[in-house]
This record gives C-alpha cells, sequence and structure tokens, in this order.
C-alpha cells in the first residue's frame, strides 16, 4: 500500500539506513554527523547517541505500554501523571507531550537521534533524558549549550528546543535539517490515518477522529533549523 519512501517516513522500512557507530542512521547524514562528532570531541564532548531509528512496531510498543498504564507518562514538569483517571482523548495527549504516535516519530526517519556526552557520567550511568540532565547544574549542560551554538554548523538542528505548545522541550533531540524535511514532506495526515487504521496502536480509534488538531500540534508544530 505504501510505497517505499512512504514505509521510510512512517517507520514500516530499513532500507535508507545504515551503521554509525553500532547504531541505525540515515545514510546520507553519516558525514555531516561524523563531522560533528569530530568537532564536540575537540571541544572536550564526547557526543553520543543514545536512540537513533526507532521503527513503527517499537514506537507501538513504547505507545501502547503508556496507554495501557504499564509505563509511567510524565507531565511538563517531570511529575508522573494519573493515567488511571484519564479518558481515551486525554491519554493521548498526555503521551504525546514526550512520546511521539506510532508513525509519526521524528525517529522514524533515521534523521534523528537523542544524544548525551558519555564523558561526563559513569559508564553505568542510568541515562534518564529529563530536563534535569541538560539543565545549568546537569551533566550534559555543556553539550545542551555546544549543540544550540554549534549544531548547525554540521547540518543539524532542535526541533524542540522550545515548547510551542506541542512536544515538550527536548534538548537532547537533535536532526538533520535537509533530510528531515525530506522525509516531513513526504509524510502527511492522510498518510499517518492509514498507518494507523492498519496497526494494534491503543487508542487509535481516537487518534485518527482527533488528527485534524493533532497533526498541526504535536507533529508539524517544531522550532525551525534557525530559531
Amino acid at each position: 500500500m505504501f510505497n517505499l519512501v512512504e514505509q521510510a517516513a512512517l517507520g514500516l522500512s530499513q532500507a535508507h539506513l545504515s551503521d554509525f557507530q553500532g547504531r541505525l542512521v540515515e545514510h546520507r547524514i553519516k558525514r555531516d554527523l561524523e563531522q560533528m562528532v569530530s568537532a564536540a570531541k575537540k571541544s572536550g564532548i564526547t557526543l553520543t547517541l543514545a536512540s537513533t531509528f526507532r521503527d513503527f512496531e517499537r514506537q507501538s510498543l513504547i505507545w501502547n505500554n503508556k496507554f495501557n498504564l504499564i509505563r509511567p507518562v510524565f507531565d511538563i514538569n517531570d511529575n508522573p501523571v494519573d493515567m488511571a483517571s484519564l479518558n481515551d482523548a486525554e491519554k493521548c495527549f498526555a503521551i504525546m507531550l514526550f512520546s511521539a504516535i506510532p508513525g509519526a516519530s521524528r525517529h522514524h526517519f533515521g534523521t534523528d537521534m537523542d544524544v548525551f556526552d558519555a564523558s561526563k557520567v559513569a559508564d553505568d550511568y542510568q541515562l534518564q533524558l529529563c530536563q534535569a540532565e541538560y539543565s545549568e547544574h546537569g551533566p550534559f549542560c555543556e553539550l545542551s549549550n555546544w549543540l544550540a551554538n554549534n549544531a548547525e554548523k554540521y547540518g543539524f538542528f532542535l526541533p524542540y528546543k522550545h515548547f510551542n505548545g506541542g512536544v515538550a522541550k527536548e534538548p537532547w533531540h537533535i536532526s538533520h535539517i535537509e533530510r528531515s524535511e525530506f522525509y516531513m514532506n513526504v509524510h502527511s495526515e492522510q498518510l499517518l490515518v492509514d498507518a494507523l487504521k492498519q496497526s494494534n496502536v491503543a487508542g487509535w480509534p481516537t487518534l485518527v477522529d482527533q488528527l485534524d488538531e493533532i497533526y498541526p500540534h504535536f507533529v508539524t508544530n517544531i522550532t525551525l533549523a534557525g530559531s
């Protein structure tokens, strides 16, 4: 039903990916990524990939575990949400603050990654990917500042640099400017509807019913490069 590029945009294919330091990334971004990692190293930062490509199935597992109260959901202040007291629509909106709808995650593209500075923590450090780690007194504050000042020099940007009323601020999430734009131009609300209707994503009827509101609020609502 979906062509190869659409499959890549939805997380249904790995044909567009290749290995980088044991992680899967979109093959066209590897050179820029290598240059950025090298530049960070010269500044005393070991820019390390915590998470890169996630397929539709993996994103569905994350989503379903949160929707079904197996995995905790947090609000914008990192406080746990009482999911048991919410209806299906409220659950979906609570989850989308930090976790994308399966089929709508930028991690599907292979152009986006969550990063940390491995030189600032012990090898057995349990990474949380929370605001405190990247704040003024957190172990990855230096990395956060470096990315804000340098990522775009190497073709990357922070799509969730600011909270714009949709996805929460994520100072650990970087995206390749050119290639992520390519996949976003392929992606569409209708494409996502078609994928969700064929899935086992928890609450998918609610998502489809409210996608006209959700899509511009949580999918395309990012901080653009240069902002």
